[in-house]
């Protein structure tokens, strides 16, 4: 049985298919990476939660050469993959299962940087709240926390309107989107997605300052916040 996060059945697909199914995929990478206040040369402490094939970690570890990455999953297979792609950086990578909010994070004022992709959203609302108190108390003091997701509209309309893009995407890229979900054995079972507007406000009473939103693409968003000095 597949677990979140496992939008395909074999890992090993995960990487050109994801980029088949969600719009403007690198556009939103570049946005979590473009957005952290850190010098490129700075030594920065980085947690990636739900690192899924360590696409964005390799993008971070190079844009940051100096950085090391805390990568967490909870799926052996997607770490696996992620294990292959991040070879090369060495032990400045360091991969550990688990999931979120229950396993990590687990730390007091570690981290300069918490990033997470496409990953968030399988969390109910409670758990969501949760994730981003203990996400605040992981940060070192001036430390950012920084997510790319899937958000919901509180307006129907606009919510079909984004299905409606999804479709022309994944049309545009040779499919018709049944045909590839099924075809790629890819499931949105756990999707449990949230408005932006809410988890700015979550992020707001977990006691984040300078709380934004950095990005958006219909329903796919960047956003954010820091700890306080």
């Amino acid at each position: 049985m597949k677990k979140p996060g496992e939008v395909f059945a074999d890992a090993s697909v995960y990487d050109p298919g994801i980029e088949a199914i969600v719009p403007r995929y690198d556009e939103l990478h570049d946005a979590i990476l473009n957005a952290p206040p850190h010098d490129r040369s700075d030594e920065i402490r980085v947690l990636e939660l739900g690192a899924g094939t360590g696409e964005l970690t390799a993008k971070l570890l190079t844009r940051f050469p100096n950085s090391s990455v805390r990568v967490v999953d909870h799926s052996d297979q997607m770490l696996g993959q992620a294990e292959q792609k991040l070879d090369t950086f060495g032990d400045r990578a360091t991969l550990e299962t688990g999931a979120f909010p229950d396993d990590y994070p687990e730390e007091t004022g570690e981290y300069d940087l918490v990033v997470s992709s496409l990953a968030v959203h399988h969390l109910d609302e409670d758990q969501k709240q949760e994730l981003f108190d203990a996400v605040h108390e992981s940060l070192a003091p001036g430390g950012w926390f920084i997510n790319g997701d899937v958000v919901q509209f509180d307006a129907p309309h606009l919510e079909a309107l984004s299905g409606d893009m999804i479709e022309n995407w994944v049309r545009s890229k040779g499919w018709q989107e049944e045909d590839f979900m099924d075809e790629w054995e890819a499931s949105d079972d756990y999707d449990n997605p949230s408005t932006l507007t809410d988890q700015l406000v979550w992020l707001r009473e977990s006691g984040f300052d300078a709380v934004t939103s950095i990005w958006q693409y219909y329903n796919f968003a960047v956003y954010g916040g820091q700890k306080g000095e």
